[in-house]
């Protein structure tokens, strides 16, 4: 628990990678920001990571596994607009890239999964069946082939 909200385990997940860097956390009053500027329902558990770091930055990597809230809202609105994604793009939420540009998503609608959507190929490529297996998988550099 976290202020009184549960937080899904995360911290003690984050402890254990000496590699991410947290930021502070994120308000719930954020949170809800975000969904409804992007007229999307985050799965619980990317809430409850957000409410713990509003991002996680992979130090040895230099880059932002697990975007600020801002750059999902920002990110996401341009992709949408942006003929070059597709239209099956709107149906995503990306909250992460890695780290070659390839971002990071799940089902707008708040559906189970997270994949990762290749701009060439305008096609997503499932990664794991929740947000939980999804960083497992990547601290553990385990995930599938894409």
């Amino acid at each position: 628990m976290l202020g009184g909200v549960t937080t899904g385990g995360w911290r003690e997940r984050f402890l254990s990678d000496d590699g991410v860097v947290l930021q502070a956390p994120a308000a719930a009053v954020d949170l809800a920001a975000a969904e409804t500027a992007l007229d999307a329902t985050l799965p619980e558990a990317l809430r409850e990571l957000y409410l713990v770091t509003d991002g996680v930055f992979d130090g040895p990597g230099q880059w932002f596994v697990v975007w600020p809230l801002s750059d999902v809202v920002e990110r996401n609105r341009a992709d949408w607009s942006s003929s070059v994604q597709g239209t099956a793009r709107v149906d995503l939420v990306g909250f992460g890239d890695d780290g070659a540009g390839a971002p990071f998503c799940v089902p707008r609608a708040g559906g189970s999964g997270v994949f990762v959507w290749s701009a060439i190929d305008a096609a997503a490529t499932r990664l794991a069946d929740t947000v939980e297996e999804f960083y497992a998988r990547w601290q553990a550099s385990s995930l599938p082939p894409y």
